[in-house]
């Protein structure tokens, strides 16, 4: 590049040394604010479709269990996010069964699953923005099932009423 960047440091790097390739990446975007809001629909539509899934998937690998997953608005990934997110704690004797039940039905409706390593048995699933995780510790029985999805930025204060008004599993 010929030009001047009109960064004073990279400009002064390149005029002292002319032989060293500098790469310039664009700037990050900034994050946002309460101005850059998704669609208001969207994060109850994200909700129910999460809530759906995380019952589909409990009651076909979980068939004999009361339970149901509890589902909320959650804080995504930074300032003014939020995600949905399903769970289920529980203990049970055959978890391990249900985690291999939980892997077949992700993998035969196109999951990209991995069993991450370690000593506890986990299922870790992905598609699209969704995450499926699964995991069971054999000598305590405890089972934890838990759905989410991507974040959704919405801004700060947007954020702080949706996770409040959907605690306790509304």
């Amino acid at each position: 590049m010929p030009d001047p960047t009109g960064d004073p440091f990279v400009d002064a790097v390149r005029r002292r040394h002319p032989d060293v390739d500098v790469v310039l990446l664009p700037p990050e975007p900034p994050p946002p604010g309460p101005d850059q809001v998704v669609d208001e629909d969207l994060p109850r539509a994200t909700l129910a479709r999460v809530a759906t899934l995380a019952r589909q998937l409990w009651a076909s690998t979980a068939r004999d269990s009361d339970v149901v997953p509890e589902t909320r608005l959650a804080f995504g990934d930074g300032p003014g996010a939020v995600r949905a997110a399903a769970r289920v704690a529980t203990r049970r004797d055959d978890g391990f069964h249900v985690l291999v039940a939980l892997r077949h039905e992700l993998e035969t409706h196109g999951w990209e699953v991995t069993r991450p390593p370690g000593a506890v048995e986990r299922v870790e699933a992905h598609l699209d923005d969704l995450v499926v995780t699964a995991s069971y510790v054999e000598g305590a029985g405890a089972l934890l099932f838990q759905v989410w999805s991507g974040s959704l930025a919405v801004g700060p204060e947007r954020a702080r009423e949706l996770t409040c008004a959907t605690r306790g599993g509304r």
